[in-house]
């Protein structure tokens, strides 16, 4: 609230009314009171004009919160569903790495078991290349098989799969072997135990 008096001149600067003895202090000191209360009622005034306008806007903001609080409450689910929705793509993201390793055993195992039968292949053909004396069959059969990986050829499903052949078998590779220069074809691989 504003001074009741503002002039350091008047008497009543000290706002004690009761000091004053001039009829000319007192009609300053009313006057200034009166100005004091037109500024106030003017105050008021600009206020209460305002206010019909400060209520539309109260109301507005009171319309607005339930609606906020359901934006409030719609962003709390829509986290929710990130949260989850985020959970899941770890989850889904680890179950592809897995079927991603467990496709690539599969393929090898596959090419494991393509190489172990092709080993088989060629040995029925060397075998049979052999038993008909068709040297040169058994030597391209004999070509392809040393082709084939090393660590195929030692494995156990190769032992376990591959018929070996008779010791007769045996001594006519040898005979063959021995008339034919097949240096650069390992003999070994179809001749060892």
């Amino acid at each position: 609230m504003p001074a009741l008096l503002t002039s350091d001149e008047s008497p009543t600067a000290d706002n004690d009314i009761n000091v004053l003895t001039n009829i000319n202090d007192i009609r300053e000191s009313l006057r200034l009171l009166d100005q004091e209360e037109t500024d106030i009622d003017t105050s008021l005034d600009q206020l209460l004009s305002q206010q019909d306008n400060l209520q539309a806007i109260l109301s507005s903001l009171h319309i607005l919160r339930p609606q906020l609080d359901e934006l409030q409450q719609d962003s709390t689910l829509m986290m929710e569903t990130i949260q989850n929705t985020a959970r899941l793509a770890i989850n889904i993201s680890d179950k592809v790495r897995q079927l991603d390793k467990e496709q690539s055993r599969t393929r090898q195992a596959i090419s494991y078991v393509d190489d172990v039968q092709e080993l088989k292949r060629c040995i029925a053909g060397i075998q049979q290349a052999m038993a008909h004396k068709e040297y040169d069959e058994a030597a391209a059969y004999l070509q392809k098989t040393s082709q084939i990986d090393r660590s195929i050829l030692n494995g156990s499903l190769a032992e376990f799969t591959v018929v070996r052949s008779p010791s007769k078998m045996r001594g006519r590779g040898s005979r063959a072997c021995c008339t034919l220069d097949l240096s650069p074809i390992h003999a070994d691989l179809w001749l060892s135990n």
